[in-house]
């Protein structure tokens, strides 16, 4: 499928996803079989394989060669700086990628050159290559095609070839590179105001293709630290739920009753808002390097809370929302039942076309053929 080359993957980690990291791990590399002192991720943990993430960024980097040695192929953000050290995602050795925290750091490590024009200046002339590139691949499909056919028709595949080529360059001219601003970042860094900021982030890093992947872990790495108390506006009489939102969100997931419920259903709905915005924003803007929306060259991969409060590792869905130029067919509700996760995993990876026939498991032989049996074909885009 065409695009393919310019996929990129964002990975979001919601709520409590984050929390007890073994669910975490597992979400993003396939196996639970990770190394520390006390048998979950810290400071000093390995895995047995890379994270999802961080295998697709490392290859977008290597076969389609990023045109900047300042772009990232892979980033971990997170907003709650004082858990910087124990993350969910692994690189190619099975060592924690250390993660870029708070707002004023992120867009620090992403645009450098903020305060004058030479990032805006190096992505307007990587889009004029681009252009070129693109009126060459152009030349070069139309040609035989042109050879074969008579006079009027020619003329016709020509004037039609020019007009979609004039589009696509209209599109990609409006196509503006901004760093965000760091100024309304909240200095406490415990409340959930920040978060925004970092999905505002987000989109700037892929408008301005910085980044090829980005995991983003929202409240901290192993545990939402962050107080959520100002996204609830209904009436007082909602004493207790206020209250709850108050406190960091890890600590419903430690309560199954009512208004921890609720404090759940608030959060979630949130966040998934915020994931929303970002879709249309990415939709709405032209990829710089490729043919489309950025979104319709992009896949989201956001995991979930788990189940049956927050310890239990069974009905652990995850939502993948991928954009037409890429292998992955979106826009359905798959049962999935008699699959594992390290199927979804290889079935991204292949939508995204590396070559992993299988993702993740743990070191013993017999683990790892029970948890692989290949990709999930209803998800893969048919290709001619």
């Amino acid at each position: 499928a065409g695009g393919i080359s310019a996929a990129r993957l964002g990975v979001t980690a919601t709520g409590d996803a984050a929390v007890h990291g073994p669910a975490a791990c597992q979400a993003l590399t396939g196996s639970r079989a990770i190394t520390s002192n006390r048998g979950s991720p810290g400071p000093n943990a390995t895995q047995v394989h890379a994270s999802l993430d961080f295998r697709v960024g490392q290859y977008l980097h290597e076969e389609y060669g990023l045109p900047s040695a300042r772009v990232y192929s892979h980033l971990l953000l997170t907003d709650y700086a004082e858990r910087t050290k124990a993350t969910f995602s692994f690189d190619s050795d099975g060592r924690q990628i250390r993660s870029r925290a708070t707002v004023p750091n992120i867009i620090a490590a992403l645009f450098p050159d903020t305060g004058d024009s030479s990032l805006v200046a190096q992505l307007s002339a990587r889009a004029r290559l681009e252009i070129l590139g693109l009126v060459g691949e152009r030349l070069r499909v139309i040609r035989p095609q042109l050879a074969q056919v008579n006079s009027a028709s020619m003329l016709d595949a020509y004037q039609s070839s020019v007009a979609d080529l004039a589009n696509e360059l209209e599109l990609r001219a409006e196509s503006t590179c901004e760093a965000p601003s760091a100024e309304a970042a909240p200095t406490d860094g415990k409340d959930a105001a920040t978060t925004p900021l970092i999905f505002d982030t987000i989109y700037h890093a892929f408008a301005c293709d910085m980044v090829s992947s980005v995991t983003y872990a929202i409240g901290g790495e192993q545990i939402n630290q962050l107080r959520y108390g100002h996204v609830y506006q209904d009436s007082m009489a909602d004493a207790d739920l206020r209250a709850l939102l108050g406190l960091n969100f890890h600590a419903p997931s430690h309560r199954d009753d009512e208004v921890a419920r609720k404090t759940h259903e608030v959060v979630r709905t949130y966040q998934s808002q915020l994931v929303a915005q970002l879709l249309a924003r990415l939709a709405d803007t032209p990829d710089v390097n490729a043919t489309g929306s950025i979104l319709d060259n992009t896949v989201v991969f956001v995991t979930s809370a788990m189940s049956n409060n927050t310890h239990a590792f069974e009905n652990y869905p995850h939502m993948l929302i991928a954009g037409k130029n890429t292998g992955l067919v979106g826009g359905m509700h798959y049962d999935c039942r008699g699959r594992s996760n390290n199927d979804l995993l290889t079935t991204i990876a292949q939508g995204l076309s590396l070559p992993d026939e299988e993702f993740g498991g743990f070191r013993q032989e017999d683990r790892v053929a029970s948890l692989n049996t290949g990709p999930i074909e209803k998800l893969l885009r048919e290709t001619s």
